[in-house]
């Protein structure tokens, strides 16, 4: 490091730059809006014959905002979309597109402690996972048409609880839509999934699935264009995907064609808390 670059980092050291209360907004906002690089006819047959070694590479390219000085790292821990726990974001993006297959793929990276740490690796096993699924299913499908893609959003972010939804949608012959949801117990700094709420001698799948059962006949006997599968649904998930509402509901949610037909879209269920508030460790 020349003499020029140590004095920049130590004057960002000594003075923090403050960010503005929407600095959060115009990053997603910017890497959202920006452009594809089209890629020549030429490049996109090279592109077929390289998937071998992009799939090793894992195929992805980067788009950061990595330690760019102290001062600014320590900035980015105060953006107010993903909360106290996290020092620096850095947005993960896989892209391709070959006339034939396209992907999508753009997730946040989490840091700050050993929750967000695991949840990052969780969210980048799981991405790496459907990467590879959209690899094998191009090969196997040929030029038929296939695409992936894979967005996120930080849906709950308080002084207690925080919440990470992953969305994803593939299109072969139709579309597919399914979610994650990665959430984080501020209070005791644990990565928790639907089982860590209930006590461990509580029937809670139970209890909800009865819920949801009765909310589908509900909902399908009030309105004649709501369809489920109340024959074919036995029991949620122990670790079904769920998220606090704003208003302190819980919310589970079921991917697309598990419980209703493609036409109901993901199907979200919120819970009465009488249903379930005695069972809550």
């Amino acid at each position: 490091m020349d003499q020029f670059d140590e004095m920049l980092r130590e004057r960002a050291m000594r003075e923090p730059c403050p960010i503005p209360a929407d600095y959060a907004g115009r990053v997603f906002a910017v890497c959202a809006a920006l452009d594809e690089t089209e890629e020549t006819p030429k490049q996109k047959r090279t592109a077929r014959h390289r998937w071998p070694v992009w799939a090793a590479a894992v195929l992805a390219l980067f788009i950061a905002v990595p330690n760019v000085s102290p001062a600014a790292a320590a900035a980015m821990a105060d953006m107010p979309v993903l909360g106290a726990i996290v020092e620096v974001i850095t947005f993960h993006r896989y892209t391709y597109d070959d006339g034939h297959g396209s992907a999508n793929v753009t997730v946040p990276e989490l840091s700050g402690s050993d929750a967000a740490q695991e949840v990052s690796n969780q969210v980048q096993a799981y991405t790496d996972q459907l990467i590879l699924q959209f690899q094998k299913d191009c090969e196997t499908l040929g030029e038929s048409y296939e695409s992936l893609d894979v967005t996120s959003a930080v849906i709950t972010d308080t002084d207690s609880w925080f919440t990470l939804r992953v969305d994803a949608e593939e299109i072969q012959a139709s579309g597919y839509q399914f979610s994650r949801f990665y959430h984080i117990d501020k209070a005791n700094g644990q990565v928790v999934t639907l089982k860590d709420l209930f006590r461990e001698d509580i029937d809670y799948v139970t209890a909800l699935s009865d819920e949801v059962r009765r909310q589908m006949e509900e909902q399908m006997a009030e309105n004649p264009e709501v369809s489920y599968f109340p024959e074919e649904f036995t029991a949620i998930d122990p670790d079904q995907n769920f998220y606090w509402a704003a208003d302190g509901s819980l919310v589970l949610v079921f991917d697309e064609y598990t419980i209703a037909p493609g036409y109901m879209g993901m199907p979200e269920f919120t819970i009465p808390a009488d249903v379930y508030e005695n069972l809550l460790k």
